[in-house]
């Protein structure tokens, strides 16, 4: 659990009874507690290659997809149209 502490003038460091979310000074937690955290280096990790073959094959294929709905839709439509 996440604890509260201040350095006095001696430069102690001493628990403080303020909250968390009021703390003033610093906050010390336990080792599990901070490896638990997500990290700026987190975010710049490089995902695993089935994530990345996912990702890619949704980046490609919804554009594919969503064109050739379109033009199937059109083509209905343009089936009913007086022109043709």
């Amino acid at each position: 659990m996440a604890n509260c502490v201040e350095i006095d003038g001696l430069g102690y460091v001493k628990q403080s009874s303020d909250p968390i979310d009021e703390c003033a000074g610093y906050v010390i937690m336990h080792s599990t507690e901070y490896s638990d955290l997500p990290t700026l280096t987190d975010l710049f990790t490089i995902p695993v290659a089935a994530d990345l073959q996912q990702m890619w094959m949704l980046g490609f294929s919804l554009p594919v997809i969503t064109y050739l709905t379109a033009w199937a839709y059109g083509v209905v439509i343009n089936w009913f149209n007086e022109k043709h």
